[in-house]
């Protein structure tokens, strides 16, 4: 039988990092044994849908580079994939369960239900009709309450919990996990406004979409039970379950949507992340490929990838490693495609180049700084000194700059370019060369003078290279700046 998985956002929020990691596990298992991938959009939840948040995962996981072979958005021969048009599904559904005495109508309001139960249903969000029930409905006459269905009573359908032995989960991560059946209360299937609820829906759903393996976070467990209720109420089989180790922060909490180290999908592809460094650390929280190797394509880790290497413990999401990943990627781009993130970066920031900038002089800045970018958005400070007319010196640059040395340097090198207005490499080598004959000086008391003054900074990349990258009256005016500094009164006398 061929695998099939499924990822099933519900539309109320931005794709958080957790989501993310799921998604990715389900297509790498997709991938690596052959099945299909299906999106499937749990949007039920109509009063907390947010408009345009759906397109919004269909560009992520593009971005991503995760394709699904069927979906919400292209259709394929279990659909509709949204839950929102298969209510007439679960409704039937529903409706066999009322008639076989499994379910029953429950007219409780929800207020009433949870003064008198609070403790049920704990582990949902009640929403309308999901309070728990007294237990007064369950012992209607169902003539009694398919009169009251019929006189139009609002009402919603409750799954009647039946006893017998406890309810086991074989859990590929996790083993076999027992429920006892008297610690799960009748609970609702549908509604007070002809909504499913989760666990009946998305029995139903995954049921009738043939879906083979749920692989879904460790937070989902405890609704297991009852959705095997539903399956063991119709007489289906039910898929393969795997509970993923929840995704923790440096604290070792729960990750939260909320932890500012920790970015929604769309901010990293926002600061232009190669997304590969995204799936790459992701695959890596909660899965072990064994070995000592960290850095897979998609293509490796959809060759590599098994649930048998998915581990128990939660995974941290260590922000620091994830740097260094997103660096080892940055880094390895050709300059050419960090310029296009450049640009993309400028365009979503409205950022204007200076006049001097072009895609040529973006690949040479890119070749300077590049060994130490994370992402597209980290080369406008990086690359600052070069992009702003002026520059702001470090202590270290102010300190050099008030020796008398340094100065005699700086005015030679000023001097030289005055007299040769050429301005490359080759030529600003050349003028190095000229200040060494007329001064004598080499090394660090060459080269790190004049860096302080064009730079602000006694420590960067190539000099030569770095100083081509800026107009030759730039660095002159940076260079008399410097000389200003050194002269002023409270640089004297030292």
């Amino acid at each position: 039988m061929s695998v099939r998985v499924r990822f099933a956002p519900s539309p109320t929020g931005q794709l958080h990092i957790g989501g993310v990691r799921t998604a990715l596990f389900n297509y790498l298992y997709a991938r690596h044994t052959g099945g299909q991938f299906i999106l499937r959009l749990e949007d039920t939840d109509v009063d907390r849908n947010v408009a345009g948040v759906e397109q919004g995962f269909v560009e992520a996981f593009r971005w991503l580079g995760l394709t699904w072979d069927e979906g919400f958005d292209i259709g394929g021969p279990y659909g509709p994939y949204r839950c929102s048009e298969r209510a007439g599904i679960y409704r039937d559904y529903a409706q066999k369960l009322l008639e076989s005495g499994m379910a029953y109508a429950c007219f409780c309001l929800q207020e009433e239900a949870k003064a008198d139960r609070p403790e049920e249903d704990a582990d949902e969000d009640p929403g309308p009709g999901l309070g728990a029930c007294a237990g007064a409905c369950s012992s209607l006459h169902p003539a009694e309450a398919l009169q009251r269905v019929r006189a139009g009573e609002p009402h919603a359908i409750r799954f009647r919990v039946p006893s017998g032995p406890p309810i086991v989960v074989q859990d590929i991560v996790r083993g076999e996990i027992a429920f006892a059946r008297e610690d799960l209360r009748d609970f609702v299937i549908l509604k007070r406004d002809g909504m499913p609820t989760y666990n009946f829906q998305v029995a139903v759903d995954d049921h009738l979409m043939a879906i083979t393996h749920v692989i879904r976070g460790e937070e989902h467990l405890s609704n297991t039970p009852r959705q095997l209720l539903i399956y063991e109420a119709f007489g289906w089989r039910p898929p393969q379950f795997a509970h993923l180790p929840v995704v923790l922060d440096e604290s070792r909490k729960k990750l939260s949507k909320r932890d500012p180290n920790v970015l929604p999908v769309s901010a990293y592809r926002e600061q232009g992340y190669v997304p590969q460094a995204l799936v790459n650390f992701l695959a890596l929280l909660g899965w072990s490929p064994g070995g000592e190797d960290e850095i897979f394509s998609l293509e490796e880790l959809c060759a590599r990838f098994d649930l048998d290497r998915v581990g128990r413990a939660g995974a941290v999401f260590d922000v620091a490693k994830f740097r260094w990943m997103a660096n080892q990627y940055f880094k390895s781009l050709d300059p050419k495609a960090a310029v296009r993130l450049i640009r993309e970066q400028a365009a979503h920031l409205n950022y204007s180049f200076p006049p001097h900038v072009d895609d040529d002089w973006l690949e040479r800045a890119v070749v300077l700084v590049q060994d130490g970018l994370a992402c597209a958005r980290e080369f406008f400070t990086a690359a600052r000194v070069w992009l702003e007319p002026g520059v702001t010196y470090d202590e270290e640059a102010r300190a050099l700059l008030a020796t008398e040395g340094a100065a005699r340097v700086v005015r030679a090198y000023l001097l030289a370019c005055e007299e040769d207005p050429s301005w490359d490499e080759a030529a600003n080598r050349a003028r190095f060369q000229a200040v060494v004959r007329a001064l004598g000086v080499k090394g660090r008391d060459l080269y790190m003078p004049v860096r302080a003054a064009v730079t602000g900074q006694t420590h960067g990349p190539d000099l030569q290279k770095s100083m081509a990258l800026l107009p030759r009256e730039t660095a002159m005016e940076r260079m008399r700046r410097a000389l200003a500094l050194a002269n002023a009164p409270e640089h004297q006398g030292r």
